[in-house]
């Protein structure tokens, strides 16, 4: 189960460069209620029972992790959980934070997102 290894990562990188939004398209808020309990999970579940995630992000199974950067882009896209994938997990985010960190002190600005989400241009 990918969830407790998730919140591992988000109480370590959780913050306003970084941060964690599962998405659960399954439309049962009171089971979710009690997993998010169970697993403690402290970053954001959000609901999606018209599965728009799906379509928006050619989600093809679950769990699928995203890893998007600061301008929206989809920069690395795993389907599936496996033990020891935490840490591929860790060391990408890793990377996209020092990546980001590099541009900021560059002045690199970040692109203007859309009503979407995505960058314009």
């Amino acid at each position: 189960m990918e969830y407790p290894h998730l919140q591992e990562i988000f109480a370590k990188h959780g913050g306003s460069e970084f941060t964690i939004i599962s998405i659960d398209n399954r439309n049962r808020p009171d089971l979710d209620r009690d997993f998010v309990r169970q697993v403690g999970a402290t970053f954001p579940i959000a609901l999606d029972d018209k599965k728009v995630s799906q379509e928006v992000f050619k989600i093809k199974g679950t769990p699928t992790s995203l890893m998007i950067d600061r301008d929206g882009n989809i920069i690395f896209r795993h389907l599936g959980f496996s033990p020891g994938q935490e840490k591929a997990l860790e060391a990408e985010i890793e990377l996209l934070l020092k990546m980001q960190e590099r541009e900021v002190s560059m002045g690199v600005p970040a692109a203007e997102p859309t009503a979407q989400g995505r960058p314009k241009g």
